[in-house]
C-alpha cells in the first residue's frame, strides 16, 4: 500500500503482446483488414506468466466484413485484460480502404478509433484484506480515454511491408485514476515485413519481422518462421528480443474453420521463473471452401488467387465420329 500510494507514475507494458498476429493479420493492424479478401472473425485467450499467482490473462475478439466492393471494409476488436489488481478494456473501430496500384500490387489504408477504460481494484490484491478499514474507501478506481490510430501497407504478391501508429496521440492525452496514480496512452510506432516464399508444390514458409517502439519504453523487436504443409497445416517459432522465444502450431481445420496454439517460453532474468504463456485462438472465415488456407486470396474483383487446394477440374472433352464421306 505505501508503495502503491507513493507511486507517481506507473511505466508498463501499453498493451498485452501476442504471437498471433501471424495467421491473424488484423491483430497486428487494422490496415491489413481485408488482406485476403475474406470477412474473418478470431477468438483469442492469452494466460501469461502462468508460474506466478496473479498473472495476466486476457480475452479478445476481432474481426471485419466488406461494405463495399471488396475495397472498403470496416473491422473492430474488443480485449480485456486482468493483472491482479488491475484491470484494463479496449475497443476500437476501423476503417481500411484497398487500393490496388498495378497488377498484383495493392496499398491499404487504415484508420482507428480506440476507447481505453482502466481500473484498479486494490481489494482484489493478492495477500490484501479486502475488510480492512485503509482500502474501505475508494478501493477501485475507474477513468478511461479515446485515442486514433493509422497505418498503411503496401502488397505485392507475397511481400508485405507496412507501418503504423496504434496510438497516435500521447504526449498529453492520459487518464489519471487520482492524484497519485496515472495511467499513461503513450504514442506507439510499428513497422513490420513479412513474405511468404513458396517451396514447393505442398511447403510454404512464412517469415515476419516486427519492429514496435512506444515512448518511455525500450525498443521491440520479434522475428519469425512458419513453415506451412498443403497450405493447412502450419508450424513454427518466434524470438522476441525481451527474452521470450514461442512455439507455435495450427491447422485449417473445416470450411474456414482454424485453430492455432502458441507456448512461450522466458530465456533469461526473471522470465525464466515465469511458467510460461499459453494462447489460444479459433478463427473464421466466411464463404471459404478451398483446403489451402495460407496464400489463398480474392483480388478487388472477386476472383479467386493463390495456391491450388489439391483438387482440380478439368473441362469435358467431346469425342466426334467423323463421317469420311
Amino acid at each position: 500500500m505505501v508503495f502503491l500510494v507513493g507511486i507517481q507514475v506507473l511505466y508498463a507494458q501499453q498493451l498485452p503482446t501476442s504471437s498471433q498476429y501471424l495467421f491473424n493479420p488484423y491483430s497486428l493492424t487494422p490496415s491489413l483488414a481485408g488482406y485476403t479478401g475474406y470477412s474473418e472473425v478470431f477468438l483469442n485467450y492469452r494466460n501469461d506468466w502462468t508460474g506466478i499467482e496473479g498473472s495476466p490473462r486476457t480475452f479478445s475478439a476481432n474481426g471485419f466484413g466488406n461494405v463495399y466492393q471488396k475495397k472498403l471494409w470496416i473491422g473492430g476488436e474488443i480485449m480485456g485484460d486482468k493483472t491482479d489488481i488491475l484491470s484494463l478494456f479496449k475497443a476500437n473501430l476501423s476503417l481500411t480502404y484497398k487500393l490496388q496500384v498495378e497488377q498484383n500490387q495493392f496499398l491499404y489504408f487504415g484508420v482507428w478509433t480506440t476507447f481505453f477504460q482502466a481500473s484498479a481494484n486494490m481489494a482484489n490484491g493478492i495477500g490484501v484484506d479486502p475488510n480492512d478499514p485503509i482500502i474501505q474507501n475508494g478501493s477501485k478506481l475507474n477513468s478511461s480515454a479515446f485515442n486514433a490510430g493509422a497505418g498503411i501497407v503496401y502488397n505485392w504478391n507475397n511481400l508485405t511491408i507496412g507501418f503504423s501508429m496504434p496510438s497516435m496521440f500521447g504526449l498529453n492525452d492520459e487518464y489519471e485514476l487520482n492524484s497519485s496514480f496515472k495511467y499513461k496512452v503513450q504514442r506507439q510506432y510499428q513497422f513490420h515485413v513479412s513474405n511468404l516464399f513458396e517451396l514447393s508444390d505442398t511447403w510454404q514458409l512464412q517469415a515476419i519481422g516486427l519492429v514496435q517502439k512506444t515512448a518511455n519504453q525500450p525498443v521491440n523487436i520479434e522475428i519469425s518462421a512458419m513453415a506451412i504443409y498443403m497450405g493447412r497445416f502450419w508450424g513454427g517459432m518466434l524470438y522476441r528480443n525481451s527474452g521470450a522465444l514461442a512455439i507455435n502450431i495450427g491447422a485449417h481445420i473445416y470450411n474456414g474453420f482454424v485453430f492455432n496454439y502458441s507456448y512461450e517460453m522466458g530465456l533469461g532474468n526473471i522470465n525464466k521463473g515465469s511458467g510460461g504463456s499459453h494462447e489460444i485462438t479459433i478463427g473464421y472465415r466466411f464463404k471459404f471452401t478451398n483446403n489451402a488456407y495460407f496464400g489463398a486470396r480474392e483480388d478487388i474483383t472477386g476472383r479467386k488467387k493463390g495456391r491450388r487446394s489439391g483438387t482440380l477440374n478439368y473441362p469435358a472433352v467431346k469425342d466426334f465420329n467423323y463421317n469420311k464421306n
